[in-house]
């Protein structure tokens, strides 16, 4: 079960001047009117960086009503690498919801240290159902398992707590381990000693396909 982490915003009259320290955002949802709020960019950050996308949020607005909500979007400034505006999403909490929620890899695969594999992960997040009370902020995935090239790991070996499941298909392949690409030097050094093993089995079939018509020849004499 998540825990609900706290977060103020004040109710917002018209267009933000100082955009530095102050985040606009909006709230949506189940049994709420559209409200458009300003954020602290601190207190934002600091409970976002804990909750992510998937996590409860316990908004609570100065006019003294009190939501619990996910982050359901927001927007990044793509110079400044910052958030620049959010949308809450009022949950009812006795309906499960949707959410995208981040994948952790943890550990390190055997098969990359005894063999050189290499990890190739398909998804970076994965999609949940559940309440809102059952909410996670983040799914791990123990990379020790990949014991050997070839191993995989799919949804159906990822264990999730009670009352979450997963959207998608469990066999669907969340990462695996292949061999590890040949260097150009290597792949061309391989070709080359092919090449000389063909040729030296043609030359030696050739030089049985001489041995064997002079031998005829000096029977005919």
């Amino acid at each position: 079960m998540t825990q609900t982490i706290n977060l103020g915003a004040t109710l917002r009259q018209g267009t933000l001047t100082n955009k530095k320290d102050i985040i606009p955002a909006v709230i949506y949802g189940s049994g709420v009117e559209n409200m458009s709020l300003s954020l602290s960019r601190p207190e934002f950050e600091t409970v976002f960086s804990k909750s992510g996308e998937s996590g409860l949020i316990s908004l609570k607005i100065d006019n003294g009503q009190e939501y619990p909500v996910i982050v359901k979007d927001f927007q990044m400034d793509p110079i400044k690498q910052r958030v620049i505006h959010v949308d809450f999403f009022k949950v009812n909490m006795n309906e499960k919801v949707v959410a995208e929620v981040a994948i952790q890899f943890i550990g390190e695969s055997p098969a990359v240290k005894s063999a050189g594999g290499i990890v190739v992960h398909n998804f970076d997040t994965l999609e949940i159902e559940c309440l809102p009370s059952n909410l996670i902020q983040h799914i791990d995935v123990d990379l020790g398992k990949l014991a050997e090239i070839g191993d995989t790991i799919t949804l159906a070996d990822i264990s999730l707590p009670e009352g979450v499941v997963f959207t998608h298909e469990l066999d669907e392949m969340v990462v695996h381990v292949i061999e590890p690409k040949k260097s150009v030097a290597d792949a061309a050094a391989d070709a080359a000693i092919e090449a000389t093993a063909d040729a030296n089995a043609a030359g030696t079939s050739d030089t049985s396909g001489k041995s064997e018509d002079k031998g005829k020849e000096d029977e005919k004499k």
